[in-house]
C-alpha cells in the first residue's frame, strides 16, 4: 500500500473497509470485504468528492483489494453506475490489485464485467509494483508514490 504511507498522499476519506488516497493523478483505494449496494453507495459519493476536484483531467484508478472483496449482485450494478460516471470525468484506465483477496478468480471476474461495460481499460494484477508500472507505462505518474 505504497501510495497510503506516503507523507504527500492525501488520505480523501477512511470508512469502514475502504480507504480513498489521492496521489499526483492517480486515485487509489483500498477496500476489503463484501460490499453491499449501501457500502458503494457512500463509497461512490465519497468518490465524486475526490473525482470533482481533478477537473476534468485524465486520472488513473488503483484499487487494492483484500479478504472477500465481493459485491453483491445490486453492489455490482451500483459500483458500474459509479465508474461509468468516473470514465465521464476523466478516469481513463483502472490497475486492480488482487492477490490478496481470498477468492480472487470471482473477485477478477466481477470488476473485468464492470470495465468492460463501462468501456474503461482494467488491468488485474497479483501486486502493487506490477500495477504501478502498468500504470507508468500508459503514463501516469508514479515516480512520487514509490
Amino acid at each position: 500500500m505504497k501510495i497510503f504511507t506516503n507523507p504527500n498522499a492525501l488520505l480523501k476519506s477512511k470508512y469502514g473497509s475502504y480507504q480513498i488516497a489521492v496521489l499526483g493523478n492517480i486515485v487509489a483505494v483500498s477496500a476489503e470485504g463484501t460490499a453491499s449496494k449501501s457500502a458503494i453507495a457512500r463509497y461512490s459519493k465519497d468518490m465524486i468528492e475526490v473525482i470533482t476536484s481533478f477537473k476534468g483531467e485524465e486520472w488513473a484508478f488503483l484499487g487494492l483489494l483484500y479478504g472477500a472483496a465481493l459485491l453483491t449482485k445490486d453492489a455490482e450494478v451500483e459500483l458500474q453506475k459509479s465508474i461509468e460516471w468516473r470514465a465521464q470525468r476523466g478516469m481513463k484506465i483502472g490497475a486492480l490489485v488482487t492477490g490478496q483477496t481470498t477468492i480472487e478468480s470471482i473477485v477478477k471476474a466481477q470488476f473485468e464485467r464492470i470495465y468492460e461495460k463501462a468501456r474503461v481499460q482494467l488491468g488485474i494484477f497479483s501486486d502493487e509494483d506490477s500495477a504501478l508500472e502498468w500504470l507508468s507505462n500508459r503514463g501516469f505518474d508514479t515516480q512520487s508514490i514509490s
